[in-house]
């Protein structure tokens, strides 16, 4: 079963991970740290054979770029997927962490977001460190060599080749800062790819294990596998850059303190004012993105219905009312994210706007305090403020990408924590007998939606109550009524839809149903799958079943290439 084999496969797997040392776990990687590996060309994806530099700068993709400008690129031409960043290897792992944690913690209190950083742990501290020698390049050259070359053309005994030198430094600092900032960028993109492929893969593995979704809406389930995974990617994506940012508020701001004065400080001020006023905006935006994702939900819900039963709304002409309550929810859905979109661009706007605030503020302050203002000093501290500009733009999207990440866990978390409930089929005890049901009554369970298991619990507790009452007379409607349902559900609190069946279906025999629409047919047959609650009685089922549901559909095209479905076309035939 799916259920049951990943908690064999983690006992295996935890095992496994504890006799493997530190260079077998690490080994691919390390040997990415190698700056140029140009006779490393057995794995079949180049990306894992790439050295430091072509892994930076994705030289490795250049090959496949070529080809695709000579050749058109198909799948049989397009190298294989690379295993370390295959569905079976991160879907498993993911899956070893997130049964340890349950198993520390218990299924409701287990965090989706510690397992989520155990996963990318090592990876996220590598791309720090990056970050962090990036900040370190970044602030040398504005902080002193422009400094340093400023003076030097100001001096009266200047000196050609310590300029040079200092250009020459000016410019390793410059592509050591890009160099390291593309490193980040490439180790945060496969990071990401990894986790979404991981949460997706384990994610799904669980839908397909329930027979039924109970308390999970279909619109919910596609929003999860499409927009919630998307927003953990983003979230791995943009998280980690801030990291650096008190580093560089630190750095920046002493440097400012020397050369400039104790006016430096109002500048870096006003980088620290915008700094929260940002995280404002951005949960504020995370907000009305959360709401328009609930808003998204119900619009899919709302158009599967309407595809589902397109032959009677067409039959009852209910085309008009169906489009005017999917164009009402869209309409709610375009406004939520217009407020957002709204938010982000001006969020978005903060960045510019801070640095030249804070560059025009803290040299008329320092002119006012009538304090001497050099060029050296004025374009030091531009290029200083330049660069503090350009780390804070992206804390915007990543405050964005955090909140709507953990929204998109507490989701995914609802359908890890679901569980199905246990099969009430059982095994016939007849060698001929293929089907048998006996007495059986059956009922759909209730779809609960997003409510919560307290307010589960209430409704129940208000309809014991109500149930109490009315108790005498629903019996007697019971026993005058054999074939209907009594009040008292023993799936709590669902509508009994199939009442008393009872029929035998034997090897070799053939058993048609038929009946009106709303009889019951398409329920008897979720009953023998399984997909139903059983109240009383006995379903037994020998083997296994196929089942084929009959619901024609067509595709966007003409007559011939529906029949045909890609074969080829016969005149004669």
């Amino acid at each position: 079963m799916v259920g049951e084999s990943p908690y064999l496969i983690s006992d295996l797997d935890k095992r496994s991970r504890r006799r493997r040392s530190f260079a077998e776990r690490y080994d691919h990687s390390l040997k990415t740290m190698i700056p140029v590996r140009p006779y490393a060309r057995l794995a079949p994806n180049p990306m894992d054979d790439a050295g430091l530099f072509s892994f930076a700068t994705f030289s490795w993709f250049t090959p496949v770029m070529v080809k695709s400008y000579r050749h058109t690129l198909t799948v049989d031409t397009l190298p294989p997927l690379s295993p370390y960043d295959s569905s079976d290897t991160n879907a498993q792992r993911f899956r070893v962490l997130w049964d340890k944690e349950v198993a520390r913690a218990g299924p409701e209190k287990a965090s989706l977001g510690r397992v989520v950083w155990q996963f990318q742990r090592t990876r996220v501290l590598m791309d720090t460190v990056v970050n962090i020698l990036c900040v370190v390049m970044a602030a040398i050259g504005p902080t002193v060599l422009i400094h340093q070359i400023l003076r030097q053309t100001e001096s009266a005994t200047r000196s050609v080749w310590v300029g040079v030198g200092l250009c020459v430094a000016l410019f390793a600092t410059e592509f050591t800062k890009v160099l390291f900032w593309a490193l980040a960028w490439a180790i945060n993109y496969r990071t990401a790819i990894r986790l979404k492929v991981a949460v997706s893969t384990v994610v799904f593995e669980n839908l397909v294990s329930f027979k039924t979704l109970t308390r999970i809406s279909v619109g919910e389930v596609l929003n999860v596998l499409s927009s919630d995974s998307c927003s953990l990617f983003e979230a791995a994506l943009f998280c980690p850059l801030p990291a650096t940012i008190p580093i560089l508020l630190v750095v920046c701001a002493v440097f400012a303190f020397f050369i400039l004065g104790p006016t430096a400080l109002i500048g870096i001020s006003v980088y620290v004012i915008f700094v929260p006023i940002q995280v404002f905006m951005a949960k504020l935006n995370s907000a009305f993105r959360r709401s328009a994702i609930s808003m998204t939900d119900k619009r899919v819900q709302t158009m599967n219905e309407f595809v589902t039963c397109i032959k009677l709304i067409k039959m009852y002409a209910w085309e008009k009312p169906f489009t005017q309550t999917i164009r009402d929810i869209r309409k709610r859905e375009r406004k939520l994210l217009e407020k957002a979109g709204f938010v982000q661009s001006g969020n978005s706007a903060l960045a510019p706007i801070a640095s030249t605030i804070a560059i025009v503020s803290t040299f008329t302050c320092h002119i006012l305090l009538r304090r001497k203002l050099t060029a050296p000093v004025a374009f030091s501290v531009i290029a200083m403020f330049n660069v503090m500009k350009f780390s804070i733009a992206i804390l915007p999207f990543s405050v964005k990408a955090a909140a709507e990440a953990s929204v998109s866990l507490r989701r995914m978390k609802r359908i890890l924590i679901a569980t199905s409930p246990p099969s009430y089929i059982t095994q016939p005890e007849g060698p001929d007998t293929v089907l048998l049901l006996a007495n059986a009554t059956l009922t759909w369970a209730q779809e609960a939606g997003r409510e919560s298991d307290s307010d589960v619990k209430k409704a129940e507790k208000r309809k014991k109550r109500l149930l109490e009452k009315q108790r005498s007379e629903a019996y007697s409607l019971s026993a005058s009524a054999p074939g209907a349902a009594g009040p008292e559900d023993r799936s709590g609190g669902g509508k009994s839809v199939l009442h008393n069946i009872s029929f035998v279906v034997r090897k070799g025999k053939v058993l048609g149903i038929c009946g009106n629409i709303g009889s019951g047919k398409s329920s008897l047959i979720a009953a023998l799958l399984g997909q139903m609650q059983l109240q009383q009685g006995v379903v037994a089922v020998s083997g296994t079943l196929a089942y084929v549901s009959q619901q024609a559909w067509i595709f966007h095209g003409s007559v011939r290439e529906n029949i045909l479905f890609g074969a080829k076309y016969d005149h004669q035939r």
